[in-house]
């Protein structure tokens, strides 16, 4: 492996602006460099997802797995560098999506590269998706529907522990109803602030969803609005609370809802005026092809066991390196809530630079660690 190619190619990356849904420039990148490393088929799906393959023997299939978008730089002149510059300085390189996370993309297009030399068994595909800064996984899925695999790695920033587990996330809406009437004669409506008032009152007697492994299942408010808004001497017909609830293991859409339900029923026994209902929240938005996604906002936590057989190569990766192993949980959402928490195929994590300084002022990576990221994912590729 090209220490200073891949360095190089990683700074190209951030140097090319990505928000979701503008990722083009980066997947075109990305196609180049594989074309130039000698991947065997190389394929942008119509959602703008690239694909690249080094064929094996086809007894099996790994996928190393990143997605190409960014969140915004807010305000740039907070950075001390120039946060799409690609800098390095003192043996970090900086920029947005350093970290979340077009180097691990970068050491995964390069150090699956390797394998293309040597033989091999398995078909190793690597992927770089749209969107997942918005819809985690909707942008794989489309992926996964073309493709059957044996494991994923993730490249999501975990200083290069092994990831075995993820909090999901679900994207709650809930509406009172009530009846509009002048505020001066507020005993003529029912107000839907009022009701949702008593709602939220209910909803925080809710007993939190607890995981040995992965943490709690909290639920956090968002946002709240009501309808007319502004509602200038009127008594409001409507009230919407978004709730950020994050997934562990094993919940599904419907056990998920189930105590909200239960809530609204209990006070639509006790108050007969009161009506309210609860839904996912649901967005469509365009790609940079023309083509959109569409996703209802359920992303399911997973985890896999210690033993399963990509956490055993994992492991003979890392011992013959002579590494740590430290097993890991990722406390955020990521794209394997598609392929482990929707699909069910066996998912880790492997990432370079650190979770908490994703989406922050002067994100970085650590040049040494993006290169043992590429040398950690050929190694897995070689041995699988």
């Amino acid at each position: 492996m090209n220490k200073e190619r891949l360095l190089s190619f990683s700074q190209d990356l951030i140097q090319l602006k990505s928000l979701s849904g503008n990722e083009e420039s980066v997947a075109r990148r990305i196609v180049r460099e594989m074309e130039d490393l000698g991947y065997d088929e190389i394929h942008t799906d119509r959602f703008g997802n690239v694909r690249g393959k080094i064929t094996g023997k086809g007894e099996r299939s790994l996928l190393f797995e990143g997605h190409m978008d960014t969140v915004d730089v807010p305000n740039p002149s907070e950075w001390s560098v120039d946060p799409f510059g690609g800098v390095v300085k003192d043996g970090k390189l900086y920029g947005r999506g350093a970290a979340d996370m077009k180097a691990a993309l970068a050491a995964m297009v390069h150090g699956v590269a390797d394998v293309a030399k040597q033989e091999h068994e398995a078909d190793i595909h690597v992927v770089a998706v749209v969107y997942e800064e918005v819809f985690e996984g909707v942008g794989f899925g489309k992926v996964l529907d073309d493709l059957s695999v044996d494991a994923v790695v993730l490249g999501e920033p975990n200083s290069l522990k092994i990831a075995i587990g993820q909090k999901g996330r679900a994207e709650l809406v809930v509406e009172t109803k009530g009846v509009n009437a002048h505020s001066a004669h507020p005993e003529k409506g029912v107000n839907a602030i009022d009701q949702m008032r008593m709602l939220l009152g209910e909803l925080e007697k809710l007993p939190v969803k607890k995981s040995e492994t992965l943490g709690e299942g909290i639920m956090v408010a968002t946002d709240i609005v009501s309808s007319p808004y502004p509602g200038t001497s009127i008594v409001p017909s409507r009230c919407r609370v978004t709730f950020d609830r994050r997934l562990v293991e094993n919940e599904t859409k419907e056990s998920v809802l189930e105590p909200l339900l239960a809530s609204i029923d209990e006070l639509e026994r006790r108050d007969n005026s009161f009506r309210a209902e609860v839904r996912y929240a649901v967005e469509a938005l365009p790609t940079y092809t023309g083509e959109t996604l569409e996703s209802e906002r359920f992303y399911p936590g997973w985890r896999i066991d210690e033993e399963d057989f990509i956490v055993r190569k994992a492991k003979t990766v890392y011992s013959e390196l002579g590494m740590e192993i430290k097993f890991h949980n990722y406390q955020f959402c990521t794209d394997g809530s598609e392929s482990a928490g929707k699909r069910h195929i066996p998912t880790i994590g492997i990432g370079p630079g650190r979770a908490e300084h994703a989406h922050v002022v002067d994100e970085y990576v650590e040049v040494q660690e993006l290169c043992l990221a590429a040398v950690i994912y050929g190694n897995l590729a070689k041995i699988f």
